[in-house]
């Protein structure tokens, strides 16, 4: 691409960040493939720039635990099955904790809760509602109109990603190209000892289950082989998993006519139902987010300032943030003879935390043992991850590992150990045992390998 142009984009990136990350600036080709050698001789000078990364699960869960922590109360695996008006579960007096407007029939203040795992329900009530539904918003927004059908704001865009053996990639350095053949913007970076490449954006339906299809791995792997050099090709089967998901773009229900959808997010007030909801956005504003939505629900029900205050997130340190220091990998592995890479996991994973993960295996040693040959995930991370609401294999293999998404193969291979483990920690029967594995392998159907999912399943 153009050098003074993207010079200039860095430039202002860097003054986003406030100068944190050390400067951007440009690199000439013989440093270029120093760092990077598994580029292509052909390109003549690189832009470089700073980002940072981490386990977007791993994250998630922590904001969960970490609310748990503070008082509130989580329930994992549950689905909302109907939002409740007041007039459905109240006399119309204004009772303990209910806000002075839910004496309008209309407001919801409650909603039908079903868990997915046991199929048992119950009603819970609330002194006031925000939907944080992310892609799933306008589902929960038809729940909130009765099931009657809505007008949707929330556009689905499908981004396929492929995973590649970690040895095509530095360890510390990625590549973007910001000018691809139809473009589109696509990451080739270090990701968990593997190589990570992404994204596609395809508009698409809204579902739970998204699948990649062929025809983006192939464009992905075409569009990285035009970057790296004849010995580091990419080919079909150098494609470890390949999986999709859905970005949430929103808009404003309740804006002016024509107000555009926005990849930033959106907090919005249903002034009939008063429910909040908070939509798009991205994980570098997840706070944000946060503080927005919490602002907007005190300014919605003005009752609740009397025992809620403005939003305090940026003061809450995450789970894990206690007893994590820069050397904490280093101290798992010298106590607990771990090797570094396990170490290292561990404290990125867990922060603190990891020393409650090893105090398992030193209660049960045959747990010190990976669940998985060639790759750091330990057994003793099965039964502390029940401790923290994991529920099923796959929960284990997408959100508390990331093996179905590093590897494939090793996932499957996964499924009879896991399962074994969550058995004899959350009392399974033969028969919920069964189902639970069949469940997993239903979920990996959703992902791809070496091979197209056809020539997978026809193998199967």
């Amino acid at each position: 691409g153009p050098m003074g142009v993207y010079w200039v984009f860095f430039k202002f990136y860097d003054l986003l960040a406030r100068f944190s990350c050390p400067p951007s600036h440009i690199m000439g080709k013989k440093q270029m493939l120093r760092l990077f050698p598994q580029l292509d001789e052909r390109i003549k000078y690189a832009c470089v720039f700073y980002e940072g990364q981490h386990d977007d699960a791993r994250t998630n869960l922590s904001i969960a635990l970490t609310a748990a922590e503070h008082g509130a109360v989580i329930a994992n695996h549950a689905e909302v099955t109907k939002l409740l008006k007041n007039s459905e579960i109240s006399d119309g007096s204004p009772g303990e904790g209910v806000p002075d407007n839910s004496r309008d029939s209309a407001v919801i203040t409650g909603a039908e809760i079903r868990c997915r795992i046991s199929g048992e329900s119950l009603r819970v009530r609330a002194k006031s509602v925000v939907m944080c539904g992310g892609p799933f918003t306008d589902w929960l927004r038809e729940k909130e109109a009765n099931d009657t059908k809505i007008t949707p704001v929330v556009n689905g865009a499908a981004g396929s990603h492929i995973v590649l053996p970690g040895y095509l990639c530095p360890s510390d350095t990625g590549m973007v190209d910001m000018a691809t053949s139809d473009g589109r913007i696509l990451f080739y970076l270090p990701w968990e000892g593997h190589t990570l490449v992404g994204t596609t954006d395809v508009k698409c339906s809204i579902t739970d289950r998204p699948i990649p299809t062929e025809e983006e791995i192939k464009w992905i792997i075409d569009e990285t082989n035009n970057y790296l050099s004849p010995q580091c090709q990419v080919t079909r089967k150098d494609v470890l998993s390949a999986w999709s998901g859905i970005r949430p773009l929103a808009g404003d229900p309740h804006a002016a006519p024509g107000a555009p959808a926005s990849r930033d997010h959106v907090v919005s007030v249903n002034p009939t139902t008063k429910v909040v909801f908070v939509a798009g956005g991205k994980w570098t504003t997840y706070r944000e987010m946060a503080e927005d939505a919490i602002d907007r629900l005190l300014e919605t029900h003005p009752s609740l300032s009397t025992t809620a205050g403005p939003c305090k997130t940026l003061s809450v340190d995450l789970l894990g943030a206690e007893g994590y220091d820069r050397n904490l990998a280093v101290s798992l592995a010298k106590k607990h003879g771990l090797s570094i890479e396990v170490g290292a996991r561990l404290a990125r994973c867990y922060g603190g935390r990891a020393v409650d993960v090893c105090h398992v295996f030193e209660e049960i040693p045959q747990y010190k043992g990976p669940i998985v040959d060639g790759y750091p995930y330990l057994l003793a991370e099965i039964p502390y991850a029940c401790r923290e609401q994991a529920r099923t294999i796959e929960d284990i293999l997408s959100r508390r590992t990331r093996l179905s998404y590093l590897n494939l193969d090793a996932a499957y291979r996964a499924i009879p150990v896991v399962a074994e483990v969550m058995a004899d920690t959350l009392g399974w029967s033969a028969s919920e045992t069964s189902r639970q594995i069949k469940e997993a392998e239903s979920f990996l159907e959703t992902f791809a390998g070496p091979e197209p999912a056809a020539a997978l399943k026809a193998g199967n």
